[in-house]
């Protein structure tokens, strides 16, 4: 057991950086993860493991929120593109005997459930155009007294149309923005990740090929 805490993190952090350059990559760090992650393991051996790389299509903060929210993986990137790899590095509280080939590959196989999962929800919410989500905001409650988020949007949107002549913006767009700015909350990857509302409303944006003023 490596009693001091401190100790714990230095380690796990120091083998996880030595892990990825030797593959000529980097840990993405997380400071919070590696508290964690120190504090459940008593006897921590830091091991790397790696992923289909079709799951490389889904956008990097899904694969970091299932990684991380899941797992308790930590990322790994390609420092000369700065995307996310097929790598990630874990921390398990034993030493295997084989080395860790066992347990490697139990951790990429529940990390394997846990990414086709995003990938379903992520294929899902991509058939169903943004206005369309953004039309379910009406059967959500904002605030009580205030009526629905879609009541919300509507009158954010009234605003943006009113100020954006002052700003040097197209009126139709910024309502537009407005509209969907908020349609994300309805989708089934920001039910599974709520981290993630407002980012993958720009990626949805993006993939249904919405102007770039609106998906930036």
């Amino acid at each position: 057991v490596v009693l001091d805490g401190e100790r714990r993190v230095e380690q796990i952090l120091e083998e996880a950086k030595g892990l990825c350059a030797a593959q000529g990559l980097e840990l993405v760090e997380d400071q919070g993860l590696l508290n964690e992650v120190a504090g459940l393991a008593e006897w921590p051996v830091t091991l790397m493991g790696s992923f289909d790389e079709k799951f490389l299509k889904l956008p990097d903060e899904v694969l970091t929120a299932t990684m991380k929210g899941y797992q308790k993986y930590f990322s790994v990137r390609d420092p000369k593109t700065g995307a996310l790899t097929n790598r990630f590095i874990f921390v398990s509280n034993i030493e295997a005997p084989d080395g860790g080939k066992a347990m490697r590959a139990g951790y990429e196989r529940v990390l394997t459930a846990r990414l086709s999962d995003a990938w379903f929800l992520y294929s899902q919410d991509l058939k169903t155009p943004l206005e369309d989500h953004a039309k379910k905001l009406h059967e959500v409650t904002f605030f009580e007294g205030l009526g629905m988020i879609g009541d919300k949007v509507d009158r954010v949107a009234a605003l943006a149309r009113e100020i954006a002549p002052t700003v040097g913006a197209d009126p139709g767009l910024a309502e537009k923005a407005a509209r969907l700015a908020k349609a994300d909350l309805v989708t089934g990857m920001v039910y599974e990740f709520p981290e993630l509302q407002g980012l993958m409303g720009r990626y949805y944006a993006e993939a249904q090929n919405e102007p770039d003023q609106i998906s930036k």
